[in-house]
């Protein structure tokens, strides 16, 4: 009875273990079937229910692999290649989408490293040499990763996937017109291809005239009211030379009186390679104004304005600037009245560490006509918590270094905390944008600091695209801000309100 009990349950487990095998048999096929037909949601839920009873199936463990890399879980994505790797470590195709989860991530020399061991046994095999110069490319060694398509196109001439990479790889070297060559052969090789399709557009963008206008509007609880109207028309002189001519004009007023400023000028921009791009430009700004201080007329004045900025991106992720301008401090009609003139050097970086999170800050200081000086300092973080919605930190710190009273807000330091949010939505050319922010600040004055006072802002923009580059959007914002008439007195109500309206066609 023992033995024919024992022989029982033998066969038990061995028609258990059967059975549980055809399970898998029948729910890997209808896992794959959700995931070529583009149901991600079923297919994963398919393929980690595989997984819950056999936690060694390969096949579920790279779709779902894949699936938390699309997703930006590139943790999550890291650690099930780890384990595919040790299941099989030599399978090239496992090797090959670790390798490009690992440039995603930014480990682009481990990205590398693998990409080499892959080529090492298929040295012809074009999406490793596709993998291999993009690696290096999101690296930030331009340079390199251009030599690296080229060998791999000589390889495979009509390869799609080459084409474009080494068009966008010149695309971020600051030579548009060549990319433009490579990227036509490779909508003619592949004539369907998205990637390539969406490349021709935006270099096309790129290199064809355009121009631009915006129209805003504000006011301010202080009685300021301000209306600004600013136009450009840029074109391209060479593969590496664009040129902008602006004009604008500021009309304002308060309750004692008006003023208006208008003018124009151009800008040159030139790409001068490795990613770094050389931004100069002069103008001229007239300021009139109907009082001065002293109630008198004051006379009209017409300031240069200048600036002079190099833009640098060390890589795909990663953008430096640091500029110089010149410009009249006119941004009201209490300001048009004292004819200050501003030189400000600034520096900022924006980094994107990883899909859906983005790091930015700067900072600088400026020199007004009327011998004060400025400090300023921003920084935030933003990190995706679902699709479209990003939230973090901002903080912002600014100062002068002597009292203005009754002229302009001069606190020896004004500070802003805030928790952060932007949501983003796109669909069919239109797009939506709304930001809020809710924090504290405060307002040190020359003398004791005030208390620290609740603020908030909140901000929208709705746009219509269409074409290569023509967009329309409007925009409005509401903010409360610590303000200060004079030193050491602080407008806890302060409010500040804008509308704008923006245009770009291109030519």
């Amino acid at each position: 009875m023992v033995k024919t009990a024992a022989g029982a349950a033998r066969a038990a487990g061995v028609i258990a273990l059967l059975s549980a095998a055809v399970r898998l048999q029948a729910q890997l096929p209808a896992a794959d079937s959700a995931f070529g037909k583009g149901d991600y949601a079923s297919a994963r839920r398919a393929y980690e229910h595989v997984l819950a009873q056999d936690s060694t199936t390969e096949r579920a463990l790279y779709r779902l692999a894949i699936l938390d890399s699309w997703d930006g879980k590139l943790d999550r994505s890291l650690a099930r290649f780890a384990k595919l790797r040790r299941l099989d470590p030599r399978d090239p195709d496992i090797m090959l989408s670790h390798a490009q989860v690992l440039a995603w991530a930014g480990r682009s020399g481990e990205s590398a490293a693998l990409y080499d061991s892959v080529l090492a046994r298929f040295p012809d095999r074009t999406d490793a040499l596709a993998g291999r110069a993009r690696a290096t490319a999101w690296g930030g060694d331009l340079d390199s990763a251009e030599q690296l398509w080229r060998a791999a196109l000589d390889r495979h001439p009509d390869a799609a996937e080459l084409l474009i990479g080494l068009a966008q790889t010149l695309y971020w070297k600051g030579q548009p017109e060549l990319a433009e060559s490579y990227v036509v052969r490779a909508r003619a090789v592949a004539p369907e291809d998205r990637t390539a399709r969406d490349l021709e557009r935006e270099l096309r963008a790129a290199l064809r005239p355009e121009v631009a206008t915006s129209v805003d509007g504000s006011t301010d609880s202080d009685m300021n009211d301000v209306v600004t109207q600013e136009g450009t028309a840029t074109t391209s002189f060479s593969s590496s030379v664009r040129g902008t001519l602006h004009a604008g004009w500021r009309h304002a007023t308060d309750p004692r009186g008006r003023g208006t400023s208008y003018g124009g000028g151009g800008v040159i921009i030139l790409a001068l390679g490795h990613g770094a791009v050389l931004r100069s430009g002069l103008g001229l700004r007239r300021i009139e104004s109907d009082t001065s201080l002293a109630h008198a007329p004051l006379p009209s004045r017409t300031p240069l304005t200048a600036e002079l900025g190099l833009g640098l991106r060390p890589a795909r992720y990663a953008a430096v600037s640091a500029g110089y301008s010149r410009a009249p401090f006119d941004e009201t009609a209490g300001l048009m009245r004292q004819d200050l003139v501003i030189d400000a050097l600034d520096l900022s970086v924006d980094i994107s560490p990883g899909p859906g999170w983005s790091v930015s800050g700067g900072g600088g200081g400026a020199w007004l006509s009327d011998h004060n000086r400025r400090y300023s300092a921003v920084g935030a973080v933003l990190g995706r918590v679902v699709k479209g919605l990003q939230i973090g930190p901002f903080a912002r710190i600014l100062g002068y270094r002597s009292p203005r009273p009754g002229l302009y807000f001069t606190p020896v330091q004004f500070s802003v905390i805030e928790g952060r949010a932007v949501y983003q939505w796109q669909r069919s050319g239109w797009g939506l944008r709304a930001d809020g922010g809710l924090g504290s600040q405060q307002v040190h004055a020359f003398g004791s600091p005030a208390p620290h006072q609740p603020e908030w802002h909140a901000g929208v923009s709705l746009s219509r695209d269409w074409g290569a580059n023509n967009a329309i959007a409007l925009v409005g914002s509401i903010t409360n801000s610590a303000a200060a008439a004079t030193a050491g007195v602080v407008t806890a109500g302060f409010r500040y309100r804008t509308l704008g309206l923006r245009f770009r066609q291109g030519l």
